[in-house]
């Protein structure tokens, strides 16, 4: 990339446009590059080089060129992105406006109309975008349960208090989605390590099973484990089997150990997968049910 234009990308996050490429190249140039791939479309009339990763903060500034704006600001999921409180992968960009006028949406790009305090803005970086507790807020209330209390457990986690959490959403109250979360946030845990594990958790919760205990320990002859989810009362334990953990060649000799200890010292344990989680959670809940009932009656 020349000099000139590659001194104006680093300027705006490493995005630029057609008409700002077009001073330093001829059109022929620019679209030599654009099919072999050397530069890559983020919105119509905006690029960024191969080499650049599309940073929520370059697509933001993308978004703003593509836009011709003086300034955007992020929200939702994009904002969720920079505050690092993200729990779903949306290309999408999300911005929010009080100005009816401007587009509300375009491909790869949805602008939300809503009511906007200076109080509910900050910089991240060279990005404005609502505080952390407006995007948690607005991004669990108008996302699904699951992905509502991943992101309420996130937030909780990344430092945000429950109670500033709590005094947020009655800012709110009256808006779609703010019931669920006042529920929710009554079930959030800092303690939850990723979001699988939130969303694993809430399909307990809404099956009926007391509510389970968050990172179980686990410790006999010198040996400390730790399980994703259970209830130490009866000894079973849930966890969710990521791709990453549970595979490659290591896996079993990591895992098998491990599960023969805990059953030795009278653990049930049961193991949950994505599509169970999201499709069809009575595979796991109602077996927990079945044992915890087992296990009651034993001791009775």
């Amino acid at each position: 990339m020349r000099p000139n234009l590659s001194l104006l990308a680093g300027k705006q996050s490493g995005a630029f446009t057609w008409q700002q490429a077009r001073v330093e190249y001829t059109r022929p140039e620019i679209e030599t590059r654009i099919s072999r791939g050397h530069w890559v479309r983020v919105f119509r009339g905006v690029y960024r080089h191969q080499n650049r990763q599309p940073t929520p903060l370059l697509t933001l500034e993308a978004a703003r060129l593509s836009m011709d704006a003086s300034s955007v600001i992020a929200c939702r999921n994009t904002a969720a992105q920079l505050h690092g409180i993200s729990v779903v992968d949306d290309p999408t960009v999300h911005l929010l406006t009080p100005d009816s006028r401007m587009t509300r949406r375009r491909s790869g790009l949805i602008v939300h109309r809503d009511h906007i305090e200076e109080c509910d803005l900050v910089q991240v970086g060279t990005a404005t975008a609502t505080t952390a507790l407006r995007t948690a807020i607005d991004t669990a209330r108008t996302s699904d349960r699951l992905d509502a209390l991943a992101i309420l457990d996130l937030a909780l986690r990344n430092g945000l208090g429950r109670s500033a959490l709590t005094e947020e959403l009655e800012l709110h109250a009256g808006k779609r989605g703010c019931r669920h979360v006042a529920e929710l946030l009554d079930y959030a845990d800092p303690r939850a390590e990723s979001p699988m594990e939130s969303r694993t958790r809430l399909r307990c919760i809404d099956a009926g099973l007391p509510r389970p205990e968050l990172q179980v320990v686990v410790r006999a002859r010198g040996i400390v484990r730790r399980l994703d989810l259970g209830w130490e009362r009866w000894k079973i334990g849930l966890e969710y089997e990521s791709k990453e953990w549970h595979s490659g060649p290591d896996a079993p000799s990591r895992d098998n150990p491990r599960h023969n200890w805990l059953q030795d010292l009278g653990w049930q344990m049961f193991y949950v997968g994505p599509n169970q989680v999201y499709r069809a959670p009575h595979e796991f809940t109602d077996p927990i049910r079945r044992s915890i009932a087992r296990k009651q009656r034993s001791s009775a």
